[in-house]
């Protein structure tokens, strides 16, 4: 997570009650864009803090905008097994039940109608955010049946604890390598993959469609949204499983973008997803910011180039633009939507600036390229998402 910098909660506070004053009298007039994504039968969510939400970050304009913006949430980190996982049979539960509801309980997302995607079940690396420090540090004591034990009772405990309240989840996660290699499919040299080989994937699905068949399963990967040997890959990994008759909804294309990777209408990245609907495969956009470079690289608020916001809020535009046009599309997500907690400047030196608002909670170009699109008439030509 980006730590709050923001200098006075008070101010800003007071500066997003008159948010509204601020803006041109058309934009002022133009609904929020969860009610325009709405009207498109487009789900349109954020990654967002379980952490910032709790706490009323930013004297609760994190929370109220987030309320207010999107339809759909998807913890940015608190899924992920090293938040949860705490040994065998052992788990946190308290951020995910604060978001969702323990058995018989509302959560937050629910009170204020928000859709729940869960990232997620298997992350397919070996990092301190990815793989749980406990099965690291037994791996060399952990047999094969014991790992598939273990990952069998972990997403029955995950999934079956949220049946029904989570209508999607990254089941596998940035499985295949960035190089070539000789593993079947190019995955990743992981824990899991070294233990159980291919099939880890095989069965991960398998045990999330036991503990809830109703849910959406998704293949989630980065550098894979165009055509090329990962996102080939990933296709191969879908008709494989499809294959073995084990359910998967289709891929989740992450789309963390610059603004030297323009999309227009027909390219690869249309050409990647006309495939998987051919296949019977549905994807969504889950985790789009397009980073620029900025000033202040220890921060990352502002752009360099102001022009720049111009090339940022047309690539918004276009990845929103496919979605709409795809009938195979189930929904589209922002990684994020304020630059203040972005996870980029971090990460990314030089780089910034990626959301749709500033870290005064102001609207940016990429914003109202958004809503421009969402309020646009519906026509044979820009179809909508079909859910």
């Amino acid at each position: 997570m980006v730590p709050n910098r923001l200098a006075c909660a008070g101010a800003l506070l007071s500066l997003f009650a008159s948010f509204a004053t601020c803006l041109p009298a058309s934009a002022q007039k133009t609904a929020s864009l969860r009610t325009l994504a709405s009207q498109r039968k487009l789900r349109f969510g954020t990654a967002a803090g379980i952490g910032l939400l709790r706490s009323d970050a930013d004297a609760g304009v994190y929370r109220n905008t987030t309320a207010t913006e999107f339809d759909m949430i998807e913890p940015e980190n608190e899924f992920k097994p090293p938040a949860i996982w705490l040994g065998p049979d052992t788990y946190d539960w308290s951020n995910a039940d604060w978001l969702i509801g323990a058995p018989g309980q509302t959560g937050w997302a629910q009170a204020n109608h928000l859709a729940v995607r869960g990232h997620v079940l298997v992350y397919a690396r070996d990092d301190g955010y990815t793989l749980p420090d406990w099965l690291r540090k037994r791996e060399s004591t952990i047999t094969p049946a014991q790992a598939r034990q273990y990952l069998h009772d972990y997403i029955h405990a995950v999934v079956s604890r949220y049946r029904g309240k989570v209508f999607a989840w990254d089941v596998v996660n940035e499985a295949i390598d960035d190089n070539p290699n000789s593993n079947p499919y190019r995955l990743r040299n992981s824990f899991w993959y070294r233990k159980l080989g291919p099939d880890f994937i095989k069965l991960a699905f398998q045990y999330a469609h036991e503990a809830d068949p109703r849910a959406q399963l998704y293949l989630n990967e980065y550098g894979a949204e165009g055509m090329g040997s990962k996102s080939d890959a990933v296709f191969d990994i879908l008709k494989w499983l499809k294959h073995q008759g084990v359910y998967v909804t289709g891929a989740g294309m992450q789309y963390h973008l610059s603004i030297d990777d323009p999309i227009t209408a027909g390219d690869a990245h249309y050409q990647n997803v006309s495939r998987l609907h051919a296949a019977g495969f549905t994807f969504m956009v889950t985790e789009l910011d397009v980073h620029v470079p900025v000033t202040d690289p220890g921060i990352g608020f502002h752009a360099s180039n102001v022009a720049d916001l111009d090339r940022q809020a047309a690539i918004y535009r276009e990845v929103l633009q496919l979605a709409l046009n795809s009938p195979n599309c189930r929904g589209f997500q922002v990684w994020g939507y304020v630059d203040t907690h972005s996870w980029i400047p971090a990460v990314s030196p030089g780089r910034g600036a990626a959301t749709l608002m500033d870290d005064h909670y102001q609207p940016k170009r990429a914003y109202y390229a958004l809503q421009q699109a969402l309020g646009a008439p519906v026509t044979a030509s820009n179809g909508f998402a079909l859910h």
